[in-house]
């Protein structure tokens, strides 16, 4: 039996392989906007049919004949591998192309795959298109989930456990292959949308279509080394804060907006938990900044735009930070800590996980209050409807912000450790556990090594949310 699961998640792995090398392919497309010099083509070449060829070849060799059905401890490994994977065969462009040396190649690859936006690059304008298209499109893709991805041209039952493996539990529609694909038809078009309202407030076609891409994955990355704050215009900064939301809500009540249930799926207590939670931080940052910027109009432009962008877990900046001081940051901390939406392309422990956790508080409080005769009913708001909560969906969430909120400590006291102010410490790796993207100034290419692999290991913990990682650790123990 172990023998038919190593086969299967070699399979599995292998086609993982095989479509990160095709996907290497896609930035050369470049082309059509700029121009391509072959030194720059040749690393995209060398990484795509590497790719392929060996992805092909592992699923060809280790392809089995049944239609088993990847039980969670399977899809556990195969999606905690296949972040590794992508990791290193997003990398070999910039390492192969001497853009960067191989630990920063690796860095800047799963900072892109996890949507964390954290960059090794000092200077953006500095890369070529193609390097600057691929870390977008890593972002974009990588957001929307490898299940998502190998769902779509997966037929059969085998890769069901992909999607619960991700982290995923949304439906569109009963089906859940039906559902990634759904999913994707509206991630393209949400692009179409964000590239088009970009190019019309003033960016050119392959900004716009770069930033549509970091936006709506929440990813951050940019084509200028300014972020955002490049271009000063408010008008962009408005277009941003649009697909930063869009993306990082739950794509679930997109579709129930405009199919069922109209402005009734709006009733959902992830939406109540992220206007709580801007309420509560754009205060205490517009506070904190106040002596940096003068006017009220500026400074809450500032602060509103950088609390979305911590919020939605996006990473996109209007202003340096460094000069911030603890009361801000630790505002956007909170934001980043918490997160966004369970079924888009955010980060973090996720407003749902937390406005369960509050009413569960609240129901704890309330029974205390009642006589023990009284059983009172536990229920949450989701897409219009009330569902209910039963002690092992409060377990799982509880565990689920137990080790966020660990990790969390031991990666801040990691920092702490090298030298770096609890403020800027907490910060730091909060925007790496919660794949944000924003920075004090001390991530970067001089940072030490063992910061950057502690970032590392937060982006990839971050993204997996964990419990598919503790899994697949057992797993493979058991195999052991």
């Amino acid at each position: 039996m172990a023998t038919q699961e190593y086969r299967r998640i070699i399979s599995y792995i292998g086609l993982l392989i095989f479509g990160i090398g095709a996907i290497t392919f896609i930035p050369l497309l470049v082309l059509l906007l700029r121009p391509l010099t072959w030194q720059d083509a040749l690393p995209f070449v060398i990484t795509g049919t590497g790719g392929v060829s060996a992805g092909w070849s592992l699923w060809y060799l280790f392809r089995g004949q049944d239609d088993h059905f990847l039980s969670t401890r399977e899809a556990a490994v195969i999606m905690s591998s296949g972040w590794i994977v992508a990791m290193v065969m997003g990398g070999l462009p910039f390492i192969i192309g001497k853009r960067l040396p191989w630990l920063d190649g690796f860095y800047e690859s799963i900072s892109g795959w996890t949507g964390a936006g954290l960059s090794m690059f000092s200077q953006v304008e500095l890369l070529p298109p193609v390097y600057l298209l691929w870390r977008s499109l890593m972002g974009y893709l990588g957001s929307a989930g490898f299940a998502v991805l190998m769902l779509s041209a997966v037929i059969g039952p085998q890769a069901i456990g992909l999607y619960r493996a991700e982290g995923r539990s949304d439906h569109l529609v009963p089906s859940i292959l039906d559902t990634a694909r759904l999913f994707m038809k509206m991630y393209a078009l949400y692009l179409f949308i964000g590239t088009v309202l970009y190019w019309f407030v003033g960016l050119s076609l392959f900004d716009a279509v770069n930033h549509a891409m970091t936006a709506l994955s929440t990813t951050g990355f940019s084509t200028r080394t300014l972020n955002i704050g490049h271009f000063d215009k408010v008008s962009i900064e408005l277009v941003s804060v649009f697909l930063m939301l869009l993306g990082s809500s739950n794509f679930t009540i997109h579709y129930l907006l405009v199919t069922k249930r109209g402005w009734r799926a709006l009733r959902d207590s992830e939406l109540y938990a992220l206007v709580v939670v801007l309420s509560l931080a754009i205060p205490l940052v517009y506070l904190g900044i106040r002596p940096l910027y003068g006017g009220l109009p500026k400074t809450m432009r500032i602060a509103v735009f950088q609390a979305v962008s911590a919020s939605t877990t996006t990473g996109f900046a209007t202003v340096d930070l460094s000069g911030w001081g603890d009361l801000p940051l630790f505002g956007l901390t909170l934001l980043m800590i918490a997160g966004g939406g369970t079924g888009g392309t955010a980060g973090g422990i996720k407003l749902s996980r937390l406005a369960t956790l509050w009413q569960a508080v609240i129901w704890t409080v309330r029974q205390r209050l009642h006589s023990e005769r009284v059983v009172l009913r536990q229920a949450i708001y989701r897409q219009g409807e009330l569902e209910p909560m039963h002690g092992d969906k409060l377990w799982d969430v509880a565990v689920v912000v137990f080790l966020y909120v660990m990790t969390f400590l031991v990666g801040t006291l990691i920092f702490m450790l090298h030298g770096v102010p609890l403020a800027e410490a907490s910060f730091e790796f909060a925007t790496a556990l919660s794949t944000v993207g924003l920075s004090v100034g001390i991530t970067g290419p001089d940072m030490p090594t063992t910061l950057k692999i502690t970032q590392m290991v937060g982006m990839w913990l971050g993204r997996l949310e964990f419990v598919a990682v503790f899994v697949a650790l057992g797993r493979l123990g058991r195999w052991r």
